[in-house]
């Protein structure tokens, strides 16, 4: 991405996550871009593409965020939960722009194709840690239940406050895992994928 291209994403992506979408029309996103409409409209030639950059960026920034973290056992499967807590806390404590963004414009594919892609890399991210910690078995299911957890922990954030909602997602994560088996001793108890109903091995 050029570099004009991704200070307009990222002061764009700013701009909504901390106003919303309702209220900002092309005039109030260039103010916020700081460019001229010209260049604007260069890289982003519709409203919606502008709404799909800031998802973008947004989307990168926060891959970025995730990265890291412990390298072994039940902490490096909970990391994804423990930087989300930080990101609302020294980001934003907003709810999840993805979900606002198909709320307000429910009928754009442009928008729907990037909130799925963003959705999808996380629970990656989490299947990527899973396979690290328990190796030789089919881990899309808890990919997918943490992923759950992380997307209710960033709505409910708002209304029960930061603490409470990492609090709470940790310790039902932790649970969740327990029952695999993981951070219990070390890696997934024998025989834990198959008791939950899931094939070892194999695909989803």
């Amino acid at each position: 991405m050029h570099d004009t291209e991704q200070r307009i994403a990222r002061n764009i992506e700013r701009s909504l996550a901390e106003q919303g979408f309702a209220e900002q029309g092309v005039e109030a996103l260039r103010a916020e871009a700081d460019v001229s409409l010209r260049t604007l409209y260069k890289y982003f030639p519709s409203r919606e593409a502008m709404i799909v950059g800031a998802l973008e960026y947004r989307d990168r920034a926060y891959s970025a965020w995730l990265d890291g973290g412990p390298e072994e056992g039940l902490e490096h499967v909970l990391h994804p939960l423990v930087r989300l807590g930080e990101w609302l806390e020294e980001v934003a404590n907003t709810g999840c722009l993805f979900f606002t963004a198909l709320s307000e414009y429910p009928e754009s594919e442009a928008i729907a194709t990037v909130a799925r892609a963003h959705k999808g890399r996380i629970a990656e991210e989490f299947t990527r840690r899973l396979d690290r910690v328990c190796p030789g078995r089919e881990n899309g299911d808890l990919a997918d239940a943490l992923l759950m957890l992380h997307e209710g922990m960033t709505q409910t954030a708002r209304l029960w406050g930061r603490e409470r909602a990492t609090r709470i997602a940790l310790e039902a994560a932790r649970a969740v895992l327990a029952d695999e088996g993981i951070g219990v001793g070390s890696g997934a108890r024998p025989g834990a994928g198959e008791a939950a109903g899931r094939p070892e091995g194999g695909a989803a």
